[in-house]
């Protein structure tokens, strides 16, 4: 239009305020687009919001010939209207759940594979931030489909991923998930884990260790539970044969079991440490350090142990070794004024030696190997610590929760004696978590 200054204004709307030229707000033509093919709630709340009334009611009732090129906004149109049919046809609902049927299968055959499961829950963050970034396209429940994994899990997972909690040790909400182990609890475990007296035990002794000490009041499944997600996740493989059938005892001084093992210090000396155990309570009787294989070094911890513990009768188990097969220890033997037997493992009888070769194993993996040693010395003073320390301080589970001294002694094998106060404990972390100010909770 022309003012009367003969000034040529564009298609800017104006108006005179106080003699001031005030310029009105010029619309992208997109945005007209969207109110005249009805698309307008498409567009974000905060801008139709800006939009007047009048200008919406123009643009809804202007002709469609009035902009050039508007035939791209029809194609435009008609590009929406496909992707919604799409969306609506049979055809590709068949389609998309022929893809999931697909999915079905690909799970049948992966399923048996080995920490599949593991392997989705130690990604549950991408999971948890891929389903919720498309769920406006797939719903959720296809979604979970893809990674087999069910609703409730899937929640879990969001809850943990999303719902950051400063009162757990993990940021899980407390309220969701009130029986997670309190701060505390999660790092007496962390502490007994990393302690270096214990960095070589078996995890299960570990855990005994700290109930025996009154520390830690949780099973044991949720014990190794924490030890993964603390990182404490090395596993030692185990074999079983289905035809072993080991020796069984009721009480100390059954039976007594006689065995030897090398090591090697890191001078290049072998070291033939023989050891004598009770079969019941699993305690070191006894133990020598020789140069060699040798009968007397085990006649003389039979001499030590029957002089000390005075057996009303005794049996003996050992291998066919030359250090238990000798006229030495047939002679010791035979001159005790009490019953004796001495079975030759897997020759007498069928069981084998098992328990000693297990002490053995224990002995040289959890206490010797893990230390530097080089010389006959040192491994004399290591050993003799190591032997106190597995005798009387480190629990086993076969006992229940016992140490090997403890169980010799007459400690009945019950861990319940042990686990008296874990509903207590569940109680109070309960309570206490639920009782926490979780923000996303409130």
């Amino acid at each position: 239009m022309q003012s009367s200054a003969g000034l040529h204004i564009s298609n800017t709307h104006c108006n005179l305020v106080d003699g001031n030229v005030a310029k009105r707000k010029s619309w992208d033509t997109n945005v007209k687009h969207y109110y005249r093919l009805g698309l307008e709630d498409n567009l974000p709340v905060s801008l139709k919001a800006l939009i007047s009334n009048t200008n919406k009611y123009r643009w809804r009732h202007e002709p469609e010939a009035k902009y050039t090129g508007c035939e791209v906004a029809t194609f435009v149109n008609q590009e929406i209207e496909f992707i919604k049919r799409i969306g609506q046809s049979s055809k590709t609902q068949k389609t998309i759940e022929a893809y999931f049927k697909l999915c079905d299968t690909l799970h049948i055959i992966i399923s048996n594979i080995k920490g599949l499961k593991t392997t989705i829950k130690e990604q549950k963050e991408l999971v948890v931030n891929t389903i919720e970034s498309v769920k406006g396209y797939i719903s959720i429940d296809n979604a979970l489909r893809v990674f087999n994994i069910s609703r409730t899990t899937y929640q879990n997972y969001k809850a943990r991923v999303i719902y950051k909690c400063e009162a757990s040790y993990y940021k899980w909400c407390t309220k969701r998930f009130p029986n997670q182990l309190l701060v505390s609890e999660v790092t007496t475990i962390k502490r007994y884990m990393a302690h270096k007296d214990y960095l070589f035990w078996s995890k299960v002794s570990v855990y005994l260790k700290a109930v025996h000490d009154d520390a830690l009041s949780c099973s044991l499944s949720t014990f190794y539970k924490y030890c993964m997600l603390l990182g404490f996740n090395t596993k030692r493989l185990k074999k079983k044969y289905l035809n072993y059938k080991p020796v069984k005892t009721e009480k100390p001084n059954e039976l007594w079991c006689a065995d030897v093992t090398i090591f090697k210090t890191a001078d290049g000396s072998k070291h033939y440490i023989h050891f004598l155990m009770d079969h019941f309570s699993k305690l070191i009787l006894g133990y020598r350090i020789e140069n060699h294989n040798s009968g007397k070094a085990i006649v003389s911890l039979l001499r030590e142990a029957t002089l000390k513990y005075k057996p009303n009768a005794l049996q003996l188990l050992t291998d066919g070794g030359a250090e238990n097969i000798n006229t030495n220890v047939s002679g010791f033997l035979n001159g005790l004024a009490i019953e004796v037997k001495h079975n030759i493992a897997q020759k007498d009888v069928l069981y084998s030696n098992s328990t000693i070769e297990a002490l053995n194993k224990v002995i040289k993996y959890q206490f010797l190997f893990p230390k530097q040693i080089y010389s006959r010395t040192q491994l004399l003073n290591i050993l003799e610590e190591s032997v106190t320390t597995y005798n009387k301080i480190k629990p086993q589970k076969s006992l229940g929760g016992n140490t090997p001294f403890e169980t010799f002694n007459g400690v009945p094998i019950n861990f319940s004696t042990y686990i008296i106060h874990f509903k207590q404990q569940k109680a109070i972390r309960i309570l206490q978590n639920t009782k926490n100010a979780c923000k996303q909770c409130l």
